[in-house]
């Protein structure tokens, strides 16, 4: 395919060659990707089977195949300002609806962070421009809870619960989308919904435990069926005895 001949960059000022950077980088990597594994993108470009969907903030702090130790092709990768999955928005329902219908992951996870921007702006009721319009439903969740986040001292601390809360909540919007809801009620194959924090401190992942009680009464996820093994998960992927 033939190619226009112009400049690989438009902008103003210095600093150009940082991007150039991670082309080299980017050539580096292909060149040992290759080494170790002669067919590895050939194999890739035959097209993708990930089990995972994972929505996850914008965060640059949060490298996902890093933190996770995947390679290419084993996560499908939805991200937003403050990992929403809000009814309505169209990037993310499609994404979902890709993921699930399409490829037919086996997992969906949510996950926050620690230290998350967004949910520092949402306490300080940022609302203006297109970042505050985003974040209304921070806000209303912190609104929601205020009694249990005002009794919480230290700053970090209070975002950092609210990034937790904001995890499961966003769960609670992907669980009432209709393509899961068919799939937990038994069409295709198995589906399980997970929420996690990364702990950018740390450097660890969390699973945080989830409502499965309160989930069960709202029907937002179905009960165990009869003759399942003791202890197993229901069909969200939650523990039994999860947090009500």
């Amino acid at each position: 395919m033939s190619r226009s001949s112009g400049p690989t960059a438009v902008g103003r000022g210095e600093g150009v060659e940082e991007a150039e950077r991670l082309l080299q980088k980017n050539a580096e990597w292909a060149e040992r990707r290759l080494r170790d594994d002669p067919d590895a993108f050939r194999k890739l470009a035959q097209g993708q089977h990930p089990p995972f969907l994972f929505i996850g903030c914008c965060d640059s702090r949060k490298p996902l195949d890093t933190i996770t130790v995947t390679r290419p092709g084993e996560l499908f990768i939805h991200r937003n300002i403050a990992n929403l999955f809000t009814p309505g928005d169209v990037a993310s329902g499609a994404v979902l609806e890709y993921a699930v219908l399409s490829l037919e992951v086996r997992h969906i996870i949510v996950c926050g962070h620690t230290r998350c921007g967004g949910m520092g702006a949402a306490l300080r009721g940022v609302d203006g421009g297109v970042l505050g319009k985003w974040l209304t439903p921070v806000r209303q969740l912190a609104a929601q809870h205020a009694d249990e986040l005002d009794a919480i001292r230290s700053p970090s601390e209070r975002e950092d619960r609210l990034s937790a809360i904001n995890v499961v909540a966003q769960l609670e919007n992907v669980l009432r989308h209709p393509c899961v809801t068919r799939r937990l009620a038994g069409e295709g194959p198995p589906l399980h919904l997970h929420g996690w924090v990364f702990h950018v401190e740390t450097g660890r992942l969390e699973a945080l435990p989830l409502p499965e009680r309160r989930w069960l009464k709202e029907g937002l996820i179905p009960p165990v069926a009869e003759g399942d093994a003791d202890g197993a998960a229901n069909a969200a992927g939650v523990p039994n005895g999860a947090a009500s």
